[in-house]
């Protein structure tokens, strides 16, 4: 069952062809002078923001918001807003967030809002005695804090193949097992880690029951490098049945 995380996302797309030279991007590359070499992330008091550059003249921003679950309608969670609930946003960038962040923000055509869910790991990958294999977010739906859903699908994919391939064409339930085997212990301890990372940027309580939250103000050297992508489990490969890596 989906889990709503506690906060949405803005997002939306700055186009800057034909404006290159524009004050809005000299600005921005000015307040972030390695964009286009890496993902920036910003953070507030309880919120936190994330900034990088597209191909094709693009620049794509996020901006984590917490509160209460909106009423979905439908089964997208892409959401759009009220001309006066993004004139309040617009006008939230500015009292948080830098100068040049800001109006980027503000000069974006047609921002929406994408409502962030995951959950809880599964207790198997494979199902119906072995005839069904979940694989990607039906697998391991997880928040985007660990840039890892579309590698965890890849990966998925992968390992599944090698399974079924060393059993050729009548691969037994044993192929399952060892996919399983392989596949959940990684996306499960990620899934959890990409959940932690959310819930410290956003100064929410990590577990149930906490009573205190990351203060991204206060924090300690230890603490800040919790936030690091490189503390992501399996940061450095996943393991293949064969005793590779990924």
């Amino acid at each position: 069952m989906c889990r709503y995380s506690g906060y949405c996302a803005w997002r939306g797309v700055f186009d800057f062809t034909g404006k290159e030279s524009s004050d809005i991007i000299t600005g921005i590359r000015r307040a972030y002078p390695e964009l286009g070499s890496c993902l920036y992330f910003d953070l507030a008091e309880k919120t936190h923001a994330v900034l990088y550059e597209l191909p094709g003249n693009r620049l794509n921003w996020l901006w984590y918001i917490n509160g209460p679950e909106p009423e979905l309608t439908g089964s997208s969670v892409t959401m759009k807003v009220s001309d006066a609930t993004l004139a309040g946003m617009q006008d939230d960038a500015e009292r948080v967030w830098s100068p040049e962040l800001a109006r980027l923000i503000r000069e974006t055509a047609e921002p929406f809002v994408n409502v962030i869910y995951d959950a809880d790991p599964l207790p198997r990958l494979p199902w119906a005695g072995g005839s069904v294999a979940l694989v990607g977010d039906a697998a391991h739906p997880t928040t985007p804090h660990g840039l890892r859903s579309t590698n965890m699908s890849v990966h998925d994919a992968r390992v599944l193949g090698e399974c079924l391939g060393r059993w050729g064409e009548t691969p037994p339930p044993r192929a399952m097992d060892e996919y399983e085997a392989a596949r959940l212990p990684v996306v499960a301890a990620q899934v959890l880690h990409a959940r932690r990372l959310g819930r410290l940027k956003q100064g929410l309580p990590v577990e149930d029951g906490d009573t205190g939250a990351f203060d991204a103000r206060a924090a300690t050297a230890e603490e800040a490098l919790m936030l690091r992508q490189r503390g992501m489990p399996y940061f450095g490969g996943a393991p293949t049945v064969d005793g590779g890596s990924l």
